[in-house]
């Protein structure tokens, strides 16, 4: 087993749809919204309109996930807790700090973030001094830096193209 592995030491219901959950190795509890999982997965369906069931979530396989006391066709009704870690990041609000912290991370310029996002020079610099930064923003910022094919796939930088010898 894997030392990096996400593990869930605490977790509580809040409401009908999220959960207030702490990782290992990390001092404050997270708060996940649940709704999009449940609306757009069959496995997760159930706990939909199902608030009692949703509030016996409990951690399960030594915090390798959290269950709940539904069973379903494919079994007992759980959610890894790398799963749980990764709806964590991805609902962690961008802030322009962060912001300029991914722009380093990969190396880009003003101009050439603005190219990648399909934004003009002037939102980037907006963006660096935003508290939050809009969701879908973040969420491709978060892509391309996760996956580095990604933005080799949408973005060549002019000054790496080797141009002919006049």
């Amino acid at each position: 087993m894997r030392d990096d592995m996400a593990r869930v030491t605490k977790v509580r219901p809040i409401g009908a749809r999220s959960l207030r959950v702490r990782f290992a190795g990390e001092r404050r509890e997270r708060e996940l919204d649940l709704t999009g999982l449940m609306a757009r997965s069959v496995h997760f369906a159930p706990l939909m309109h199902d608030a009692e069931a949703f509030a016996g979530a409990r951690i399960v396989e030594g915090g390798l996930g959290v269950a709940w006391p539904i069973r379903t066709k494919w079994g007992r009704l759980d959610v890894s807790a790398s799963t749980l870690a990764r709806i964590a990041e991805e609902q962690e609000p961008m802030t322009g700090d962060d912001f300029a912290r991914w722009r380093a991370a990969l190396g880009l310029s003003l101009t050439e973030a603005a190219k990648v996002l399909g934004v003009g020079r002037r939102t980037i610099m907006g963006y660096l001094k935003k508290d939050e930064l809009p969701a879908i923003v973040a969420i491709a910022c978060r892509a391309l830096a996760r996956d580095k094919s990604l933005l080799a796939a949408h973005y060549v930088p002019a000054n790496k193209i080797s141009r002919p010898a006049a």
